[in-house]
């Protein structure tokens, strides 16, 4: 095949992808997507053995919604949940206190998605309903992922054992745990991961084409936006670029490719960056600690990337992280990667994947690097994880391969270990989000109804504005356990990070938010009660 034809066979091919991903050929009709080169008419009638993109939207969205069912069982919400839910019932969705927390971390996209989000609340109970949108919109991604695995080279069975694989990790166990995590994610991270789509498809066009420059603005401001909402989640720009790296048929890739992504992704840094330094200089007020400026200690955020972001993906649904299961992980990695990609087409582009596939991990982590704080909570791994576990899922497939397994065993094998993930991520998800936090809610609303005459509210609040030497709060006792400003006092097992386990009245900014919460709960249900017994 010659390169014009190859390069349009790329380029028609992948629209190809494009339009059934999100259904277009049901909407224009098959005949307007056919292409009349008889090698992409082959290749068009391959993609048509993939599942309907509605059928793989359902089917993610019923396992997810299965999985993570505990989250809808129970009502709570978690830390920033009862304060920007407090904050908008009582001074609405734009109040200074919202805008300034989201402009002065970078992230002023956030702000119509939390007034459309929160302002359709009344209530602690309605945050479940953000959480049932968040885990459609990883089905959404998942569907995505897996149709995207197959374009790529992978068979269905192992592309769906691959996207449950990485859509049960802790990560996205966050995404449908918390409200407001969730809900935005649903909406970032898909953008992200469709910003490399645009980067491809318009490196298979003329350079100086309007085609070209239209998909090369569209790719730079996806990327913005998503990175306007969240630096580090927009980062799985970069999981398209693996999935292709590492086809099992062929890599699509050329320079113009590379240079089309790596450019997109640095102006999309720039103005990311000028848009942290506007909220810097007029939202000062609003400024977290470390997060405001750039770190430039290499050494020390390596040796960080190392022993946390890097060991927490490499021990996928582990949360007691060990460093002897991520050298154990990593290991395994490196030799099955080599197995499986020595052999792999364009065999002259080997150098340039290896380059890429050890850039990969650092890139998807790149606003973490690069700033001072040194934070890696588990919402901030969403690349990062998913693309260890790309790696580790190809790396299998390169031992197998050199140990002449059979692939029917080995995808079979990958299929029970999806499973048990999904499982481990039901478990998590009850024992440390759900019921702990539902636990902790409701104590604190028996405590606040039990005696409404007693001063323990006008205490309470007295104890939630405390002196700034000081850090006092009512200690309430539930099952031998304490609810305290400890960070380390929890109602789960244990905890980890501000995401797992976690108290959320430990923050006295929270506390107060859930009181005020609570008392309009109660005003409102003896205000009907009134009603009912006047009628």
């Amino acid at each position: 095949m010659s390169k014009t034809a190859e390069r349009y066979h790329c380029r028609d091919s992948y629209l190809v992808l494009i339009s059934e991903t999100f259904g277009l050929a049901a909407i224009y009709g098959e005949e307007s997507m056919q292409s009349d080169n008889p090698t992409i008419e082959a290749a068009t009638a391959t993609k048509i053995q993939k599942p309907h993109p509605l059928l793989t939207f359902a089917v993610f969205s019923a396992i997810l919604l299965v999985t993570y069912f505990p989250c809808f069982l129970h009502n709570y919400g978690i830390l920033d949940d009862y304060y920007l839910l407090f904050l908008t019932l009582t001074k609405g969705a734009w109040c200074p206190e919202i805008v300034g927390s989201m402009m002065s971390q970078g992230r002023p996209l956030n702000l119509p998605f939390i007034a459309l989000a929160f302002s359709s609340l009344h209530s602690i109970n309605d945050l479940v309903y953000l959480r049932v949108i968040a885990t459609l919109g990883t089905a959404l991604l998942a569907t995505l992922f897996f149709r995207h695995a197959m374009h790529v080279g992978w068979n269905r069975s192992q592309s769906f054992a691959l996207s449950l694989l990485v859509f049960s990790q802790l990560p996205f166990q966050v995404l449908s745990g918390w409200s407001l995590v969730g809900f935005l994610g649903a909406i970032r991270i898909p953008l992200a991961y469709v910003s490399f789509f645009l980067a491809k498809y318009a490196a298979e066009k003329p350079l100086k084409s309007p085609a070209f420059a239209g998909l090369y603005l569209a790719t730079v401001l996806a990327l913005s936006a998503a990175m306007a909402m969240h630096q580090t989640t927009a980062m799985f720009f970069w999981i398209g670029m693996a999935q292709d790296a590492l086809s099992p048929k062929q890599w699509e890739v050329s320079r113009r490719l590379l240079a089309v992504a790596f450019s997109a992704f640095g102006i999309a840094c720039g103005i990311e960056y000028m848009i942290c330094m506007w909220g810097k200089k007029d939202y000062a007020a609003y400024l977290l600690s470390d997060r405001d400026h750039l770190s430039f200690d290499i050494l020390e955020k390596l040796q960080w990337f190392l022993a946390e972001p890097l060991t927490n993906s490499l021990n996928f649904n582990n949360l007691a992280a060990s460093p002897y299961i991520a050298i154990a992980i990593a290991t395994t990695i490196v030799v099955g990667l080599w197995f499986f990609i020595k052999n792999l087409e364009p065999k002259e582009w080997l150098k340039q994947r290896v380059l890429l596939l050890i850039a990969l991990p650092v890139l998807c982590y790149t606003p973490n690097l690069i700033v001072a704080e040194s934070w890696a909570s588990y919402r901030t791994l969403y690349a990062l994880s998913a693309l260890m576990m790309l790696y580790f899922f190809c790396a299998i497939q390169g031992i197998s391969e050199k140990l002449s397994v059979s692939k029917t065993i080995v995808t079979g094998a990958l299929l029970a270990s999806a499973l048990v993930s999904l499982f481990s991520a039901n478990q998590t998800v009850s024992a440390y989000i759900a019921e702990p936090q539902s636990k902790e809610l409701a104590l604190l609303r028996y405590r606040l109804s039990d005696n409404p005459s007693s001063p323990l509210l006008n205490h309470l609040n007295e104890q939630l504005t405390p002196p700034q030497d000081k850090n006092p709060f009512d200690i309430w006792k539930y099952d031998r356990k304490m609810l305290a400003p400890n960070w380390y006092e929890s109602l789960a097992p244990d905890a980890y990070y501000d995401e797992f386990g976690r108290p959320s009245s430990a923050r006295p900014f929270v506390a107060k938010a859930m009181v005020g919460l609570l008392r309009r709960e109660a005003t409102g249900a003896n205000e009907l009660e009134t009603k009912h017994n006047a009628r």
